[in-house]
């Protein structure tokens, strides 16, 4: 049996948009975890919790060639956080992976490169971390920076609503830009439409630097030059 090809995702919503992106990716990839229970049945939400679980046992599944290669998406957030911002994500991924043998190299100096790491064994896995794998933020991020021109208006006038809010904001500072796409996409012709969705319906510029950037590490990832 061929062994799998995974990419490990924070959510659902994630493995949507990412099975809208591998499409151009001729080698067939899995999105895990498919839901939180598969990882640990104490475990009711998507998340990095579960994520890193998952990722600690396909790390020595990839090692042991039961899995042939291995990528890793999660968001940044920020750094105003505790234990959060691109740095200490980083830290974090490293770290699980420094404790399986994989060796590390140094923090990116430039944006949307990515990396992919080797262990002696010649196994390899890839980390993005969101927007861009150098600054602080989500794949919202990613998303906004994105949109068609024809949407300028209508993102910007999400924006200022959000920043009206006032008192009447229930959400903290660092999920502004949650809170900004999702406005954005409960105002298209179908409201509340997903990411995936809008990306499919060309929403976005699917040819913009940001997604080619990302496309071109996950083909390196699993598609590499032999």
């Amino acid at each position: 049996m061929q062994a799998k090809n995974i990419l490990l995702v924070e959510g659902a919503s994630d493995q949507k948009f990412f099975n809208q992106l591998l499409i151009g990716v001729s080698s067939q990839v899995e999105i895990e975890p498919k839901i939180p229970r598969d990882v640990d049945a104490r475990i009711f939400r998507n998340g990095l919790q579960p994520l890193y679980l998952q990722l600690k046992l396909q790390v020595d599944l990839l090692i042991r060639g039961q899995i042939s290669r291995l990528g890793v998406i999660v968001d940044a957030d920020h750094s105003t956080q505790e234990l959060n911002g691109f740095n200490n994500r980083r830290d974090q991924l490293t770290s699980i992976l420094r404790g399986k043998g994989f060796i590390i190299t140094d923090t990116p100096t430039q944006k949307n490169n990515g990396e992919i790491f080797t262990h002696p064994s010649g196994a390899e896995i890839g980390i993005w971390i969101m927007p861009n794998h150098f600054s602080d933020g989500m794949i919202e991020d990613l998303f906004i920076s994105t949109t068609k021109p024809n949407q300028s208006d209508l993102l910007n006038h999400a924006e200022t609503t959000i920043g009206n809010l006032g008192e009447l904001k229930a959400f903290a500072e660092h999920h502004n830009s949650k809170a900004h796409l999702s406005t954005w996409l409960a105002w298209q012709k179908e409201p509340g439409t997903s990411p995936s969705y809008a990306y499919h319906q060309g929403l976005f510029e699917k040819n913009h630097p940001n997604f080619i950037a990302l496309i071109t590490w996950l083909e390196k990832v699993f598609n590499p030059t032999p």
